[in-house]
């Protein structure tokens, strides 16, 4: 009995050093946004879990599934429109970032590739 009483001790122990770590302060997510993950998948371990593992002008995206400490990129104000088109040619990307676009589009991802576009303006109408 005595014995388990060690081991539970000893498990709380380790819990309470622990939990600090994972359930304390929030991490400050840095400004700006990722660029699109779309490129070929590598089996590399994560380089890092959030934004405050990464140097000042880097943020913890996802790059070649699987996240790493990249440039982080500026994102205009708005959304994507949808797009309801099929795709019948390869696709092509025009964007990568919404700096590429000129004004205020953005870039965005559409049937065949990344396209600059006029950000959706509201709520479309249904029905």
């Amino acid at each position: 009995m005595r014995m388990q009483s060690l081991l539970l001790l000893g498990a709380l122990l380790v819990l309470g050093i622990q939990l600090p770590a994972a359930s304390g302060r929030r991490k400050k997510e840095k400004s700006g946004s990722c660029p699109p993950d779309d490129g070929p998948c590598l089996s590399v371990p994560d380089q890092c879990l959030n934004d405050s593992q990464c140097p000042t002008n880097r943020k913890c995206c996802s790059k070649a599934c699987f996240r790493q400490c990249i440039p982080k990129i500026s994102v205009r104000v708005g959304s994507c429109p949808k797009d309801r088109l099929q795709c019948h040619s390869p696709v092509q990307h025009l964007c990568n970032k919404d700096s590429d676009c000129k004004g205020s589009k953005k870039c965005c991802l559409t049937a065949c590739g990344r396209d600059c576009r006029n950000p959706a303006r509201g709520m479309a109408p249904t029905g």
